[in-house]
Formats: structure tokens, sequence, C-alpha cells
């Protein structure tokens, strides 16, 4: 009773601490909005959309659904003092599940006698009748590293899956495992994940997230839970390692993602996290060294993919970091501004970058240039300016992309009253508008949902004020579509969103991804930004129709970094005004 009334005390006192900080950042009504947002999600949504249970047609489609090859999956769970009713739920989890060829491996290295006897008494009893079930205890306590690796040694299973000690799974958590699997050759998946306090329908909050996206999870460990893997990609990269005990799973995730040939995710709620206090899903405060260890696992991943850069640990948050890449001295970037203006204040603001920056405004009637020469190619728009002085914007556009796998980038932009105007853009065939921005509206210091606004992520679709594209992105979107003697793509402009959208979507198909980053951000200047809008018309339209029919089977392919759960919960997540999208 005291444990439980400790548990009631700490998250009371968390969930005020919040509501405070919240109060002091954005004011009173959107404090009040978001409270509100939150309890209808915690109370009813939640509960509603994200269910522990799942009806006996489904329990019985799925227990007799066969695949194409027998496939053992290893639940691995290493121990410590642990209490004995979450012990019991997540074990009934387990045994719950529809898919049956699973066996579960529980390395016990508790220092509480008295608790490790009630464990194993309680798995003797279960695997009495259940022999999928095994037991070990250990010697000595080595730490949660070495402590799951104890556990993977006891297993036999072609896949292995983490699961924590006081949390819990779905019931169709391996049959939709086993479906990413034999249907999508599966080497490394994931699910979307959920955390609680209490009881599993109280929920704290709710992860749906992107499909695999190497920016965003250098940013921080957003896969996390649930998270399974082939043997042989674990024989591959190896164990846990001890030096990284704290953010172990961020460490041996990295290394599973940098060698697998394929990563699945299945956007469906299939982990229950559980919060309390001492947990990590509860305040990195109850373990800091989480975060230490999280960076250096980081830089460890860079030294791998032989990426040059260092990692700083985020103050304030979680355990979030930002990657300093390094940009080569001799790096040739060619600005296009879009007037005369425009070109005149970069020219003066960029001279002091040791770059090979050239800058030419594209409203010349005779400006021609070769782009090949250059390394990256960026674009910038008239009606915006940068709020960091001098060339901060530049170097950080650039920095995003160092990495291989990175081709487009733009920075946050704000409007005049200091709210999220751009911040990438998602796209859904299902919309009537098709393209919608994801933040608009937001207040400049609320990070947002899972703290997306405070650091770089992997979007689909970038605009606003700034792109910069790598040179073989844009020269071979300008050779298929240039029209001849003149700076039209398609009839497009160099600016014009069809464009910019355009080259974001040749980096998708190239297999690149575009970046968005809060680092640098500019600010729209309203009237210019009204102008543009009142130039929209017949043709204007055409050009639209033109453009949906050219990317038309990328975007029945979906956006993979907009989960489908955001379609019922975004708007009570992002909490913009609901002018976030594109009217065509």
């Amino acid at each position: 009773m005291n444990e439980i009334i400790q548990e009631e005390r700490y998250l009371f006192m968390n969930i005020m601490t919040k509501i405070g900080g919240f109060c002091r950042d954005y004011g009173i009504w959107y404090t009040l909005k978001k409270v509100a947002y939150r309890s209808y999600i915690k109370y009813y949504l939640g509960k509603k959309y994200c269910p522990l249970t799942i009806s006996e047609e489904e329990r019985k489609k799925q227990s007799q659904w066969i695949p194409d090859k027998a496939v053992k999956i290893s639940i691995v769970v290493p121990l410590y003092n642990t209490r004995e009713d979450f012990f019991r739920e997540m074990l009934d989890s387990v045994t719950d599940q529809t898919y049956k060829d699973w066996e579960l491996c529980l390395a016990d290295a508790s220092d509480d006698e008295e608790c490790s006897r009630r464990l194993r008494q309680i798995t003797e009893e279960l695997s009495v009748a259940d022999h999928r079930i095994r037991y070990q205890r250990l010697k000595e306590n080595h730490g949660i590293s070495e402590n799951t690796n104890r556990a993977i040694e006891m297993s036999t299973g072609d896949y292995i899956a983490l699961l924590d000690h006081d949390d819990i799974l779905h019931p169709s958590a391996l049959f939709d495992v086993m479906q990413a699997i034999n249907y999508h050759q599966g080497e490394f998946i994931y699910t979307d994940e959920l955390s609680f306090d209490g009881t599993p329908d109280r929920v704290q909050n709710i992860h749906f997230k992107p499909d695999f996206s190497p920016e965003s999870f250098r940013s921080n460990n957003y896969i996390c839970h649930f998270s399974v893997f082939s043997r042989y990609l674990l024989e591959k990269v190896g164990g846990f390692q001890r030096e990284y005990d704290g953010s172990q799973d961020y460490d041996m995730l990295l290394r599973l993602t940098d060698e697998a040939d394929n990563i699945y995710h299945v956007p469906k709620v299939r982990y229950y996290w559980r919060i309390h206090a001492g947990s990590v899903a509860s305040s990195t405060e109850a373990k800091p060294y989480t975060v230490e260890a999280g960076r250096r696992a980081l830089e460890a991943h860079l030294m791998r993919k032989e990426i040059r850069g260092n990692v700083q640990s985020a103050e304030g948050y979680g355990p979030f970091y930002r990657v300093h890449y390094e940009v080569p001295e001799d790096t040739r970037v060619l600005v296009m501004a879009e007037t005369d203006a425009v070109a005149g204040e970069l020219k003066h603001s960029l001279k002091g970058l040791p770059y090979g920056i050239e800058v030419y405004a594209v409203n010349q009637p005779r400006f021609e240039v070769d782009e090949k020469r250059f390394d990256v190619i960026v674009l910038v728009r008239d009606g915006y300016q940068p709020e960091q002085t001098g060339a901060e914007w530049m170097t950080e556009l650039l920095s995003c992309l160092m990495p291989k796998e990175n081709m487009v980038a733009a920075p946050v932009v704000y409007d005049n009253r200091g709210r999220v105007y751009h911040a990438g853009y998602g796209y859904s065939e299902s919309r009537p508008e098709q393209i919608f921005s994801l933040y608009r509206g937001v207040p400049r210091k609320d990070p947002s949902y899972m703290y997306r606004l405070a650091f770089r992520q992997n979007v689909s679709l970038v605009g606003g004020a700034v792109l910069a594209v790598r040179e073989d992105v844009y020269s071979d979107w300008v050779e298929e579509n240039l029209e001849v003697g003149t700076l039209k793509w398609n009839g497009w402009g160099a600016f014009s969103d069809q464009t910019w959208f355009s080259l974001c979507l040749k980096a998708k198909k190239r297999w690149g991804d575009c970046i968005y980053t809060p680092y640098v951000s500019f600010v729209k200047k309203t009237e210019a930004v009204k102008s543009r809008r009142q130039k929209k018309s017949g043709k204007q339209r055409e050009h639209w129709r033109m453009f949906f029919a050219m990317w038309d089977r990328m975007f029945k392919k979906g956006d993979p970094h907009v989960n489908p759960g955001m379609e019922v919960f975004g708007k009570y997540y992002f909490l913009g005004n609901d002018r976030n999208t594109l009217h065509f």
C-alpha cells in the first residue's frame, strides 16, 4: 500500500511541475487546452483506440494463422527486484499472445532474496504447465547489459524480442511481428507504444512512431519498444555492451539498424510501458547517467558509419542529442536567390564563411550557371529573413547534408507572432488537401509532440524560406524537367512549392531523406507571403494537378514519416491551429 501511495504522490507532483512550467512558457489559455487534451487522451481516446484487448473472433483468426515458415521468437527479460504484481502482469501478457511459437527467457539478478524466491516460485508454477517459460537465477548482478546477455544465452529462437520486467505486451504483439517477418522479410521490427501510470487504460502518452528515420533516431531513441530482431543480425553485431549501461538499448538498436537490410515498422500500439518512480519512462533525473551513456553510444555509431562529427546531449530534455556534423571547408555551394535584393543581402552575410560560395539572383534575364560545379544548391526565397546573426543558418543546413542519406534540408520558419509557419509537411492521399503542414500554429517554446520541434527530424517534404539540396538530386530533376530556354520546371518556377516538394520526392526516390532543423530559424514577412498567396490562379491550380499526377505512385504508398495514428490523435498532440493545410 505504501508503494502505491508513493507512486501516486510522485505522479501528482510530476504533473503539477509540468503544468507550472507550461503556464510560465505558453500562458494560461494554451496550458488549459494542453491539460484538457491530455486528460481527454488519458481517460478516453487512449482507452478507446489503444485497448489492451481483442475480440474473440480476432483472437481465433490470429491463433489459426499459419506462417510460410516456422519461426520461434525468444522473449528475453532481465529481472531485478521486480514487484510481484508487475511480474504477474508481464507474464500474463506473454502467455496471452495469439502467436504461440515463443519462449520466455527470464534471467534473475535480484539482490532481494525474498523477492527472488517469490519470482522463482511463480515461474515454476507456470512452467509446469507451460514449458516455454524458462527461469535462471544469476549468481550475481553484472548490470543490465550482462544480465540481458545471460537471458539471450538461454534462448533458442530464430528471433529475439526485448521486454522489460515491469511492462506489458498487447495480445497481438507477436502476431503482428510475425506478419512483418512472413510478408515483408523483416530483419528488425519495431512497433508503436504507449506509457501508462497505474493501469494500462490510464494512458500517459502514446508514441506514434515514423518508419525508420535515421536523423530522427540520432536525435533520440524513438524506436525503443517493442523491438524484435533476427538471431543472425544479433550474431553479426554482438550482444549488449556493459559500458553503455543506462542506454544499452540505444547502443544495441543503433548497431542493429546499422547492419539491418530490412527494418520494418508496425504502426500499431503493441507495447505498454509502465511509468513509475525510478523508471527511465518517468524521468532521466531518476537515472542521469543514461544521458551520457547514450551520447557515447551515438558517437560510436558515427565512427562506425564514418561520419565526422561530435555529439552534444540536450540540456533540459530527456536522453536527446544534437550531432554537430563536420562540414569540409572545400564544400562548394551555389546560392540561388529569388530577387536581386535577396542576393545582395546574402553576398554580404555569407562572405565570412570558409566554403566556396557563389550567389546569384535567378530573376536576371540571362541567368545561367553550371550547377554541377557545386556540391550543394541552396534556394532562398524573398519574404523571409534569418533570426540568427551572420551565416549560422547556412552552416547548419550544410551540416544537415553531411550524412550521405540526407539529401534535402530546411530550417524551421516562424510567423510574426512567434508561432510555427513551416516545419515540414506530410502527405496523405485520403485527405482532401493531400499535403498538410505538421506543426503550424505551435508556439515557439513548445517542443510539441515527442519533442519533435526541439531536434532535427526526418520529414517527407520541406518548404518555407530556404531549401538546401544535394547537387546530384537537383541536377537530375532539372535535366528531366527543365523547359528549354527557361528557368521553369514543367511551367513551375524555381521557387514554387511544386518544385521544392518535387526535389524532396526526388530525394526519397533515390532512397534519401529530407531534414528540417530547429537549430536555425527564419521569420516570414507577412506582406510578402500574402502577396504570394494572392497570385494563385487557375494556371497555378493546373500546376498542382500536374504535380499530383507526376508523384501519384509515391503518394499512394503513404507518408513513411506520418503515422496513421495521428489521423485521430494529431490535433490533440500538435496543438496548432486549424489552418495547417495547403489549399489548392
